[in-house]
């Protein structure tokens, strides 16, 4: 398994009244797989993809990665470590290009310090050189030769959609040395064109580059064709687990989440 989670658990307070949002779960992802992550609106998915990658830091328990416990560690740690996260919304910086944006994704921050750059200008320049041929060849094996964002390198990012702005956000996780990558919520507010070339992408990280991905997604219908492993969670828990056909057919799971009865 290259991540396990072992009774995470985590409450907050209001007034005098405590809410527990992970009540002690346990869950495994297993390596070269597709794992979705399901349930209702405020079961904790992101919480607990906050909880892995380092953003929310008061919770019990243990995480390990390839064996290792990353408890509490610093979300800039933990992605060096080699998870990458994709997060909701629009991901590109309106005012920088979309090749700068591409940059910044890299796990190589060396052009980012003025100081740095002054004492190793030539070095840094070769690296910035890098970065754009890693672009360039990301997008090849993403879009095919001659595609389009070859010619919208020095667009801004507003100038792209946001079915544009998923699909870059999915590039931005090749640049770097991630073995893990956490999908929140993909495909949401995309259009059906769009949803195709995500799944193709997801497709790619595990089959062509090796990745493991574990991604939330209300898409049913998307997680049916991509996810090799689905759990759901429900009050605070994994209830099920197992092969995504299984689950989605689950009657608990059609019950209180799907709404079929």
């Amino acid at each position: 398994m290259i991540l396990e989670l072992k009774n995470i658990t985590l409450s907050f307070t209001r007034g005098n009244d405590a809410f527990r949002i992970l009540n002690g779960l346990n869950f495994s992802v297993e390596e070269g797989k597709v794992t979705a992550l399901i349930g209702g609106n405020g079961a904790g998915k992101t919480t607990l993809f906050n909880i892995i990658s380092g953003f929310q830091k008061d919770y019990g328990g243990d995480i390990l990665f390839k064996g290792k416990n990353i408890c509490k560690h610093s979300p800039d740690i933990i992605a060096r470590k080699g998870i990458g996260r994709l997060f909701q919304g629009k991901p590109l910086l309106s005012d920088l290009t979309l090749l700068e944006n591409m940059k910044l994704a890299s796990t190589d921050c060396s052009g980012e310090y003025p100081f740095a750059y002054l004492l190793n200008r030539k070095k840094i320049d070769q690296k910035e050189q890098e970065k754009e041929q890693q672009t360039i060849e990301i997008f090849i094996r993403l879009f095919g030769e001659n595609n389009k964002y070859l010619a919208m390198l020095h667009c801004n990012g507003s100038e792209f959609s946001y079915g544009e702005q998923r699909l870059m956000s999915l590039a931005r996780l090749f640049m770097g040395d991630y073995s893990l990558l956490l999908l929140d919520e993909p495909t949401a507010g995309v259009n059906p064109v769009f949803i195709e070339a995500i799944q193709s992408i997801i497709k790619k990280m595990v089959t062509d580059e090796k990745k493991t991905v574990l991604l939330i997604e209300h898409n049913i219908p998307f997680v049916s064709g991509i996810a090799d492993k689905c759990a759901f969670l429900s009050e605070g828990v994994i209830k099920h687990f197992g092969a995504t056909s299984d689950i989605i057919n689950n009657r608990e799971v059609k019950n209180s989440y799907l709404g079929i009865l």
